[in-house]
């Protein structure tokens, strides 16, 4: 279709499809104060790269989102979309961004075809080659049953596949999603993120991730901003950044993503110093080719003794092989120190939590 091969060329380019530069953004309150939202904020987003930010409620991921989609202006800094600055560029250049949020907004009494059209093609010229481009796109989203269904007959999922074909309808080059899955039962939302990353894929698109759902995160970013109170804590490869979070705020995404923490009843007996027979409790954290062989069982035949596993998985963030497991070992040495040289020895991340009896 059309927009395939518009964005399959844009794709060539080398530079950063958007760029923030040190944006600055706060809102004036009734009481005359104001309350920043972001606060020297840089990022870029690459051709064709999905982009994820996570972070707590007013840490200013929506703000940024607005900005993204220059439906905000900085009250500082610059944004770019394709080297062309919204603030001098305009509405020519917010033409190139589509957000969708978390409530779509679909016209009644119109089919799934008819809306995706109107919004190819508002004003009608081009029927033949509307009809090529909407017919593509139906069939990038799966939605050829429902083409011809009234929006209000549409199920939550359908609904929003059908929102985010008419966010595509206009031909974008970066897509925002604020919260896109949110109160989406888990087998609706993936067939959404089924849908996207088919999408991002093949077309080339590029998109800016906002959301709470971690799910969505590890399944399309390679590369995630954790944000807190308007600044950017840690950025990096998402697997990195989860498998090894060294913020607070990252760790307890990380921990939403890989299910490891301590489970409250032995949580509440951590002591910081070892008791004779007790166990030490240690995270583990796995990346790359670690993620893929059996380090720990090697480390446990190697040293004589089991490792208990009481919490984490394994699996892949934007296409990476990460985990986090958190295990239990012997405290007593001189056990204890051989699990921490060979587990360090494998290349594993290893951190201390503490000791239980």
């Amino acid at each position: 279709m059309t927009m395939s091969l518009r964005l399959a060329r844009a794709s060539e380019s080398t530079e950063p499809l958007l760029r923030i530069r040190d944006a600055r953004k706060s809102y004036a309150l009734r009481d005359g104060s104001e309350r920043l939202a972001l606060d020297g904020v840089s990022i870029e987003i690459a051709q064709g790269e999905i982009l994820a930010v996570v972070g707590s409620a007013g840490s200013g991921k929506s703000t940024l989102g607005l900005l993204a989609a220059g439906l905000e202006p900085p009250c500082s800094g610059h944004v770019t979309l394709d080297g062309h600055d919204y603030e001098t560029a305009g509405a020519k250049a917010r033409r190139g961004v589509a957000t969708l949020g978390a409530d779509p907004d679909l016209p009644p009494g119109k089919t799934v075809r008819e809306i995706l059209a109107e919004r190819h093609d508002p004003a009608g010229l081009d029927d033949d080659r509307t009809s090529a481009a909407i017919d593509g796109l139906i069939d990038l989203l799966d939605l050829t049953e429902d083409a011809d269904r009234l929006a209000d007959e549409l199920s939550d999922g359908e609904r929003r596949r059908a929102a985010l074909g008419r966010a595509l309808a206009g031909d974008p080059r970066l897509l925002v999603l604020d919260e896109a899955t949110s109160a989406l039962d888990p087998e609706i939302a993936a067939t959404f993120l089924a849908a996207l990353d088919r999408i991002t894929r093949e077309t080339g698109l590029s998109a800016l991730l906002i959301t709470h759902d971690m799910t969505a995160v590890t399944a399309l970013a390679r590369r995630v901003v954790v944000l807190d109170r308007g600044r950017i804590v840690e950025e990096g490869p998402t697997a990195r950044v989860f498998a090894r979070p060294a913020h607070p705020v990252s760790r307890r995404f990380a921990a939403a993503a890989t299910g490891a923490t301590v489970p409250p009843f032995l949580a509440e007996k951590l002591a910081e110093t070892p008791s004779a027979g007790g166990k030490a409790l240690i995270r583990l954290a796995f990346e790359g080719a670690a993620a893929t062989r059996p380090v720990l069982t090697s480390v446990a035949r190697d040293l004589g003794f089991d490792f208990g596993i009481l919490a984490g998985s394994l699996g892949a963030a934007g296409g990476e092989p990460y985990g986090v497991l958190i295990v239990a070992a012997p405290a007593d040495e001189p056990y204890f120190t051989a699990s921490i040289e060979r587990l360090e020895d494998a290349e594993l991340g290893v951190e201390l939590l503490g000791f239980v009896d």
